[in-house]
């Protein structure tokens, strides 16, 4: 299913590479749940040296692929993938209508009356690229939706700290992207908007001196001396 994708996004097989194992963290988290394949696709992320951007990267328990390319990848080339890069989906419920005929990944999997299901969620991007997870299993429909609220709630934290280990590994730090908080981007998501502190408390239900601290541990974490500083980054890395 994926390496038909890979092939449409780079326009054909040249260039990829194909590496015998597969990464050990998916394989554990495969059997846990259980689940008949994950995936992992990130577009752009930016390498140094004379390899000029990560074009795409999917990982599976089998395989690993990957290419590299000189311009970032245009991901319009496939219609629809842009809007998995935006939200939750599950494959198994989209619209089959010609309206929605551009969902590409939907095409790629076998048909949800032989119980494979299919959930794909959009990664946090840190350093301007794009990241994409995806899990798949076979079971019957009343059995997926007992299981898709525990599958999508754990896999959206697993799956950030695995985008995060992958960018580390080539080279972009995100230790401190790891430990931002959720309640330290939501002051800083506010404070983005044009609110106060004192207005930010009132949205989110906390007192302004809780906004404070969290503001303050969001500029520690970001090395900024301002919050003003740190929206910036913040909006720049993409967190927010």
């Amino acid at each position: 299913m994926f390496e038909c994708l890979l092939k449409d996004l780079v326009g054909g097989s040249a260039g990829l590479q194909e590496r015998a194992d597969g990464i050990a963290f998916l394989k554990v988290a495969k059997s846990v749940y259980p689940l008949a394949n994950i995936a992992y696709l990130a577009l752009n992320i930016p390498l140094p040296g004379p390899r000029k951007r990560f074009v795409q990267c999917t990982y599976t328990d089998q395989w690993v692929k990957y290419c590299v390319s000189l311009a970032p990848l245009d991901v319009g080339r496939v219609g629809g993938l842009d809007r998995a890069l935006r939200e939750p989906i599950d494959w198994s419920e989209t619209d089959p209508s010609p309206a929605r005929h551009g969902e590409p990944l939907r095409a790629y999997m076998p048909s949800t009356a032989d119980g494979h299901r299919l959930l794909s969620f959009p990664l946090r991007a840190l350093f301007g690229e794009r990241a994409l997870f995806c899990v798949s299993a076979e079971m019957a429909d009343g059995e997926w939706q007992r299981q898709k609220k525990r599958v999508l709630t754990d896999f959206q934290v697993l799956a950030n700290y695995f985008h995060q280990h992958i960018l580390r590994i080539h080279g972009h730090d995100a230790e401190n992207a790891i430990l931002m908080s959720a309640r330290e981007l939501d002051c800083l998501k506010w404070m983005a908007a044009g609110k106060t502190a004192w207005e930010a408390s009132r949205i989110l239900g906390i007192s302004e001196r809780t906004v404070r601290f969290h503001l303050n541990a969001a500029r520690e974490k970001l090395n900024c001396l301002t919050t003003t500083q740190a929206v910036a980054k913040a909006v720049a890395q993409q967190l927010i």
